[in-house]
């Protein structure tokens, strides 16, 4: 299922935005990268997580095009989410949420089984959560706003991340951003319903106002 949402994925992207299936997605990672992250973080990783890097190991920044993915957020390597693992794991002094869905563990901001997958480059993360609440599912993705102390559930698994970014593309709800083409660059704007940096606006998150 993963394979299938990212060649929708891709198809639009060939027809729409070329430079950034091209240049700004890297190759995919190997499972001996795969297999040393697990073994750095000390828990398993979801087959769609695994699936998806297996394809694609996030965005190239040294590319020429500087593309982002789905929300119009980053998409890290390997590395980087390893790194943001590092850090969070090294943070002494937690900082509960302060408006967390019930689904999320809050107890603190920077939690290291918060799985770094996305970043708008300011204060708003897309992580992949490896210790949900009872009941709730392993692998499920959520924003981690840490400016409005905010965080919710986005989809229940990589697999739906991907699917949801796959129609809306087919929906039209993502655009080139003009002012990026203006300096030759690709780069995907969502529209203002889906908006995840800016939620609080966002009709589709909606119930997440704080």
């Amino acid at each position: 299922m993963v394979n299938d949402a990212l060649n929708h994925i891709s198809h639009w992207l060939a027809r729409h935005a070329p430079r950034i299936l091209n240049e700004s997605l890297s190759p995919g990672a190997s499972e001996a990268d795969l297999a040393a992250l697990e073994a750095a973080i000390g828990q398993h990783l979801p087959a769609d997580y695994k699936a998806l890097y297996l394809r694609h190991d996030g965005l190239n920044e040294e590319a020429e095009n500087f593309g982002n993915f789905f929300y119009g957020m980053s998409f890290l390597p390997l590395a980087e989410v390893a790194a943001n693992w590092q850090r969070r794991a090294d943070v002494r002094v937690p900082v509960p949420v302060r408006h967390a869905h019930s689904g999320l563990k809050a107890d603190n901001m920077q939690r290291p089984q918060w799985l770094c997958l996305g970043f708008d480059g300011s204060h708003v993360w897309l992580c992949v959560d490896l210790d949900p609440a009872g009941g709730h599912r392993y692998g499920q993705i959520i924003l981690v706003d840490e400016e409005a102390e905010t965080a919710f559930t986005v989809a229940d698994s990589i697999v739906g991340l991907l699917t949801d970014f796959a129609h809306d593309l087919q929906k039209g709800r993502y655009a080139l951003d003009p002012d990026a083409l203006a300096d030759d660059n690709e780069y995907l704007l969502p529209n203002a319903e889906i908006d995840l940096v800016n939620w609080s606006t966002a009709a589709r998150w909606a119930s997440f106002h704080a």
